[in-house]
């Protein structure tokens, strides 16, 4: 019963961290193809917004998808001590830590974005005004922020407890090795 209630744990954390940056995706895409408009009049106060938000969701997605491949290939028991056993888990290290770098940045640029609109004084009613931005984009910015932020926090903690659960079985492990040796040497003794 335990053990199911971990993986339901970790299904459900990973269901939300891949929910977040679907939602960005989304709505990136919407306001940068809606109605046939040119996308820099969606939102004027950061006309790359919706932009920044499409493609940060797809590199958001990618990230997640290698990072929960390597978190799979490190929990994995298999005790591989050559070259190239050990390989493919570089490689994928590798490329999940690109795409968090490239997430990252497209974050930080997001995040300047709204930021900067709203220091300028966003406008919600009028497109004629160099401040006007659809409610939908500015605040769904926003709200994708604080929703990554809390999308760290949770993988981050999904990460140390994977890591901390996968310590406990490695020291059971070695304490059951440890205590099946010492039964044999009392065995002979």
């Amino acid at each position: 019963m335990e053990k199911m209630m971990k993986y339901l744990f970790i299904t459900i954390c990973a269901i939300i961290n891949f929910i977040i940056p679907i939602i960005q995706l989304s709505i990136g895409f919407h306001y940068i193809v809606k109605n046939g408009e040119d996308p820099n009049k969606q939102c004027q106060a950061a006309p790359d917004l919706p932009l920044l938000m499409a493609i940060g969701g797809i590199f958001a997605l990618f990230f997640f998808g290698t990072a929960y491949g390597f978190l799979k290939m490190i929990v994995i028991k298999k005790q591989q001590s050559d070259v190239s056993g050990k390989m493919p888990k570089i490689l994928v290290g590798l490329v999940s830590f690109t795409f968090g770098a490239i997430t990252f940045i497209f974050f930080i640029l997001i995040q300047i974005q709204v930021y900067t609109a709203y220091s300028k004084g966003v406008q919600y009613n009028s497109k004629i005004i160099l401040n006007y931005c659809q409610p939908t984009v500015i605040r769904g910015a926003l709200a994708i922020i604080i929703l990554t932020y809390i999308n760290m926090f949770l993988f981050i903690g999904l990460l140390i407890f994977i890591v901390i659960n996968r310590k406990k079985k490695l020291e059971k492990k070695k304490q059951e090795n440890i205590d099946t040796m010492m039964d044999s040497i009392h065995v002979r003794l």
